[in-house]
């Protein structure tokens, strides 16, 4: 049966996922072939390509790891900005010349998947060095189409709660701990806000990702029925969940979506004026850099549940490169609890195999990141809806912004944004 793919990236403040449509250059990089048919100093030459720099040298250790155990295989590494990424690869598929391994988003795979670009990886995650017991499985079938596995985990991204140390300390407040609920959650926000100083106690702005959809999960709610294929944003858990959303905006705990029109979540929690933020595991190099930034992590606060969103990055490897049994050897390699572990040693990203995350947890000497880390236990992956991209988004673009605003009652619009996207969908 074909897997309900998370093809769009819903209520978040905006597109994750650059369109495919756009063409670009080749990518080669000083005159190199990125199918992987030229020679280095005779040594069979593979490229792999990935999007963030923060993250080069840890994937260069794990390439140079992959060469000392085969010296007959050369491994380049070449990062290209995000806003490039995708046009890049576009082309290169076009052309019939993708690099041999790249790193694949969980919105894109389908769409490279189901036009044969992609290697079928399944015997990878069924042997016995990155077999798919070792990783998170909403993680494995995020790149699972058809029955077919296009994806090696490489790791998890996932959600906590910041909080602002400083203004905690000035409240005479105790830090936030794994054990507070949804009542710790909004009295601390209450105790923080300070409105002659212009400070909020919480971001709670229309970002699924980083605000609601952990919310709706930690209710027993959801909004998307994998069986049925319907949007379920009505259902009684959904609204109560966005009822408690809205309520920070409500009471005047959090900035307006007016206010995130000026200044984002991020810019509000790291100049001060905010003093709690769900916010993603990416973004702890960027908090660090903020000078007078003191923060500290805990897990997000308990609903009826604990629940946060848990997705992952993958290697793929193209279909049409021209050493398959190098480039498949160089993939599982890159899933075994060796590279993995030399990939949290680097401290960019949380490693997907079970067992490897301490040496990334070690790196971050100023706060515990472990809540990170224990995501993992019950972590979800986001929501899948087959409505395209832009029926779904616009949806969403229009009532959203309005029930964030108080300009249209939740129950409401949550039942309008349901019978609207299930129309799409017939």
């Amino acid at each position: 049966m074909k897997k309900y793919k998370k093809i769009i990236t819903l209520l978040t403040a905006g597109s994750m996922v650059a369109a495919l449509g756009a063409c670009g250059g080749s990518g080669n990089a000083e005159g190199s072939s990125s199918s992987g048919d030229s020679k280095k100093g005779g040594k069979t030459e593979l490229k792999m390509i990935f999007w963030d720099s923060n993250q080069e040298p840890g994937l260069k250790a794990m390439a140079d790891g992959f060469m000392e155990k085969n010296p007959d295989i050369a491994v380049t590494v070449e990062t290209v900005p995000w806003d490039e990424y995708w046009t890049k690869l576009q082309a290169a598929a076009q052309g019939g010349d993708l690099p041999d391994i790249v790193v694949m988003h969980p919105d894109e795979v389908e769409n490279y998947a189901s036009g044969g670009i992609l290697m079928d990886l399944t015997d990878i995650l069924e042997g016995d060095v990155a077999n798919r017991s070792n990783f998170p499985d909403y993680v494995v079938q995020d790149f699972s189409i058809d029955d077919k596995l296009y994806g090696i985990p490489k790791d998890i991204g996932t959600v906590a709660l910041f909080y602002n140390k400083d203004l905690f300390d000035a409240a005479n407040m105790e830090y936030p701990t794994s054990d507070w609920t949804w009542a710790d959650l909004t009295a601390a926000a209450e105790k923080l806000t300070n409105k002659d100083a212009g400070i909020y106690g919480l971001n709670a702005d229309n970002n699924g990702q980083n605000f609601y959809w952990n919310l709706i999960w930690q209710n027993n709610g959801d909004i998307w029925n994998e069986e049925t294929g319907v949007c379920t944003f009505d259902s009684p858990e959904t609204v109560e969940a966005m009822e408690y959303a809205v309520s920070f905006v409500e009471k005047g705990y959090s900035p307006t979506p007016a206010d995130f029109a000026n200044l984002t979540a991020d810019e509000y929690f790291e100049s001060g004026k905010t003093a709690m933020t769900f916010a993603g595991s990416w973004m702890l190099t960027e908090y660090q850099n903020v000078e007078e930034l003191n923060f500290g992590v805990a897990e997000l606060p308990t609903g009826k549940e604990k629940a946060a969103i848990c997705r992952g990055m993958a290697f793929s490897v193209s279909a049409n490169t021209k050493h398959p049994e190098e480039a498949k050897k160089l993939a599982e390699y890159l899933g075994s609890e060796e590279a993995q572990t030399i990939q949290a040693e680097s401290g960019v990203a949380i490693p997907a195999y079970k067992g490897t995350q301490q040496p990334w947890i070690d790196k971050f000497t100023d706060f515990d990141a472990a809540p990170f880390v224990k995501v993992e236990d019950y972590g979800h992956t986001s929501p899948g809806l087959t409505a395209s991209t832009t029926e779904a988004t616009a949806i969403l673009d229009e009532y959203m912004p309005q029930i964030f605003s108080l300009e249209l009652p939740v129950e409401e619009g949550m039942k309008t944004i349901t019978e609207k996207i299930n129309a799409t969908l017939q």
